[in-house]
């Protein structure tokens, strides 16, 4: 176990919280890089690359600040281990986020941010999850963005929640909410026009998110009156894209100097046209919805890998909890351990 611990915490603190490995190396062009097989993950309609190189082109010629928006949940699902901070997930995609994108920035003169952006205003209504998980969310994911910015200077790192954007548009959650309870007739009647299939993959995503016993306690309700649940939250899920997107729409998705970049997180409005990558190096579960663990194979590799909740419970008995000593193990008690797996994983 010492030897473990010896092995794992190496790992950590000198190759993954190491930001002097990092390359600033661009051996293509800056629209090859963002569209490079190992950081997507998923297959990429032409169209996104087209209309991602036509902004890139505007931002180069203009030599505007180049700004990458990943956008994201903003919280931790409940299942985790380490609900409601972050864990291991967000500390392997703040270093993705780097090695991917730290060539771009290292070559290119007009500066820029990678500014990750939360959702989590209406996630109380819509997935029953407590604003206080959500705050802590948010406290954690910024202290170690403070970290990554403390130890490279090439690009700022930051967190921007919805709630503090819409102050600029004279805007609030009570307006918000208004405006989605208006078009929820409308949302609804699109919903029951979905095929059969459709609907019930929908629901499926929304029953996956919502925490029965969250705000509210809807652990007594039955199984027909769960799903009725699960099919407002999804509706009122799609309202709400669209509510949010016509307040900040046009000024911050589709501002001059953005590119929005996805992960396996739901297309929005507009989204069609964005950019999806992967979560880590190895894995395409969300960051915010999985757990981060080590993976050490036979031959001694160590893979960062971020499972889902049915990947975790599959191998749950097999994980050794193994404690870290780290510069960031002062920001939460789960980057205080890591859960590693010994062999190879399947998925």
């Amino acid at each position: 176990m010492d030897d473990l611990m010896t092995i794992v915490n190496d790992y950590l603190n000198n190759e993954l919280l190491n930001l002097n490995n990092l390359s600033t190396k661009l051996e293509t062009k800056m629209i090859d890089r963002l569209f490079a097989k190992k950081f997507r993950k998923y297959s990429i309609d032409p169209q996104v690359r087209i209309d991602v190189e036509a902004k890139l082109n505007n931002i180069i010629e203009r030599n505007l600040p180049l700004n990458f928006v990943p956008s994201f949940g903003g919280y931790k699902h409940w299942w985790t281990p380490s609900y409601p901070t972050i864990d291991w997930a967000e500390i392997f995609n703040m270093k993705f986020m780097l090695e991917y994108l730290v060539p771009i920035f290292a070559n290119y003169s007009g500066g820029g941010t990678i500014e990750y952006e939360s959702e989590e205003i209406i996630l109380s209504e819509l997935n029953n999850i407590p604003q206080s998980g959500l705050d802590e969310y948010t406290k954690t994911f910024r202290q170690a963005l403070k970290y990554f910015n403390n130890k490279q200077n090439f690009v700022e790192m930051k967190l921007s929640l919805a709630r503090e954007q819409y102050k600029s548009y004279n805007f609030d959650k009570q307006k918000l909410l208004a405006r989605i309870e208006e078009m929820i007739p409308e949302y609804t009647e699109r919903f029951n026009n979905y095929t059969p299939e459709d609907q019930e993959r929908r629901i499926q995503k929304a029953r996956t998110n919502f925490r029965l016993d969250g705000v509210v306690n809807y652990t007594d309700l039955s199984d027909s009156e769960k799903n009725e649940l699960y099919k407002k939250s999804r509706i009122f899920n799609e309202a709400f894209l669209d509510a949010d997107y016509e307040v900040r729409g046009n000024d911050f998705f589709e501002k001059e100097n953005n590119i929005p970049l996805l992960f396996s997180f739901g297309l929005g409005p507009g989204g069609e046209s964005w950019l999806h990558i992967g979560s880590s190096k190895s894995s395409m579960t969300d960051f915010w919805a999985g757990t981060g663990i080590l993976e050490i194979r036979e031959n001694g590799q160590i893979i960062e890998r971020i499972l889902s909740r049915n990947q975790f419970e599959s191998i749950k008995d097999q994980l050794i909890k193994v404690n870290v000593n780290s510069p960031i193990s002062n920001i939460c008690k789960p980057l205080t351990y890591i859960y590693v797996y010994n062999g190879n994983l399947k998925f």
